[in-house]
């Protein structure tokens, strides 16, 4: 995770952020695909599925001994300093840096990149909605600002991240069907 270099985490620290980054979405296994690769708008019920990603996700990682850290940093990425986030609706002394960061690398990544319903939004239009996020004491604002004013280095990895996801799903899932 770049932003947890960023910040000056610890070597081990950006390990845990790293495997907290690949289950913070565990929980959507029990989400229907019908939901989740909608390309339409979310009904009120079909957004309250949705929302219960992020206590399974927490749910699952809790009963394995030693990720509780890692459950919280994956499982907090929806929360809000404000305390209107979910599942729990952490304010933001419960949060520590690591579901801050988690938080608002996952922002970021949902802005960026293409959904089912629309394109990866533009780096200006994210730049504008995350200082909004920081003005508003959405998100933190140390945060935002390490991650604007590295925007493009941030983006660039997303993006290769993601590509090596496809590129192994391509030649390996596929070829095991």
């Amino acid at each position: 995770m770049l932003l947890a270099e960023m910040v000056g985490m610890s070597e081990s620290e950006v390990k845990l952020m790293e495997i907290a980054g690949l289950l913070h979405d565990l929980g959507k296994l029990v989400v229907p695909n019908s939901i989740l690769e909608k390309p339409a708008g979310l009904t009120q019920t079909e957004m309250a599925v949705i929302k219960q990603h992020t206590y399974y996700t927490f749910s699952i990682l809790t009963t394995v001994a030693g990720l509780q850290m890692i459950a919280e940093w994956g499982a907090y990425h929806h929360e809000r300093l404000d305390g209107k986030g979910y599942p729990f609706k952490r304010e933001g002394h419960e949060m520590n840096l690591g579901a801050r960061i988690m938080a608002v690398s996952d922002i970021f990544t949902a802005l960026a990149e293409d959904r089912p319903y629309r394109k990866g939004v533009e780096a200006e239009r994210i730049k504008t909605i995350l200082q909004g996020q920081a003005s508003h004491g959405i998100q933190d604002p140390r945060i935002i600002k390490l991650l604007l004013e590295n925007i493009e280095e941030v983006r660039k990895a997303v993006t290769e991240r993601q590509e090596q996801a496809r590129q192994y799903y391509n030649t390996e899932v596929e070829k095991s069907e």
